[in-house]
C-alpha cells in the first residue's frame, strides 16, 4: 500500500473494522505507513533511544491491532487517530522506560519521563527553557500541528487549560534566557 493512500483514517479504521480480510489488512497497511513516522517522533522524545522508539512503534501499533476484529470489538474514532496514537505511544513509551529502568538501575519506577530534546534544532533551542508541560504542549500545537481542541483530547484536560498554559508557555518563551541568547546570536 502506498503512503499516500487517499482515504480518510475513518474510511481506513472502517474497513478494518468491516471490511473482508484483505480490505482490512490493506487498510491497516496504510494507516501505519501514513502514521509510523509520527509514532516514532512521539516514541522518541520519550525514549531519547532509537531501539526503543522502535519497540514503542511496534507496541503501538499492536495496540491498534488488538482492538481491531477479530480480536477486538473494533476502533471507534471518537476524535483524530493521530490523538490516540499520541496517547498509546506515550503510554507505551512510559512504560517501557519503567520496565527498562527497573533492571538497570534503582530508580523510582513512579517517576515519569518528560519529552526531551537532545537536538540542537532551533525549536529545540528554543523550548529548552520551559518546564516539559509546556515543551509538551508546544510541540503538540507547533511541531505535530495539533489543533487545540486535540491536544486538550491528547493530554486529557480542559480545553480552557490548554489555551491558558499554551499563553504562558509562550509568555516563558518570550522570557526564557535561551529565547534572548538564540536571538542575539
Amino acid at each position: 500500500m502506498s503512503t499516500r493512500d487517499s482515504r480518510s483514517d475513518a474510511v481506513l479504521i472502517d474497513l478494518c473494522n468491516t471490511g473482508d480480510r484483505d480490505a482490512a489488512v490493506d487498510a491497516f497497511e496504510a494507516l501505519y505507513q501514513r502514521h509510523k513516522q509520527y509514532v516514532l517522533r512521539v516514541a522518541y522524545r520519550y525514549t531519547q533511544d532509537s531501539d526503543l522508539a522502535l519497540d514503542v512503534l511496534q507496541e503501538t501499533f499492536s495496540y491498534i491491532l488488538r482492538k481491531l476484529p477479530p480480536s477486538g470489538e473494533g476502533l471507534d474514532l471518537g476524535s483524530k487517530l493521530q490523538t490516540l496514537l499520541y496517547v498509546a505511544a506515550k503510554n507505551s513509551a512510559i512504560s517501557l522506560l519503567r520496565k527498562t529502568r527497573r533492571t538497570d538501575s534503582a530508580v523510582d519506577p513512579d517517576e515519569l519521563p518528560t519529552p526531551a530534546y537532545r537536538d540542537t534544532s532551533e525549536l529545540a533551542q528554543l523550548l529548552r527553557g520551559l518546564p516539559a508541560g509546556q515543551r509538551e504542549l508546544m510541540t503538540l500545537r507547533f511541531v505535530d500541528d495539533c489543533s487545540l481542541r486535540d491536544i486538550a483530547g491528547i493530554l486529557d484536560i480542559p480545553l480552557g487549560t490548554v489555551k491558558s498554559r499554551l499563553h504562558q508557555a509562550i509568555q516563558g518563551m518570550r522570557k526564557s534566557r535561551y529565547v534572548k541568547e538564540f536571538f542575539n546570536k
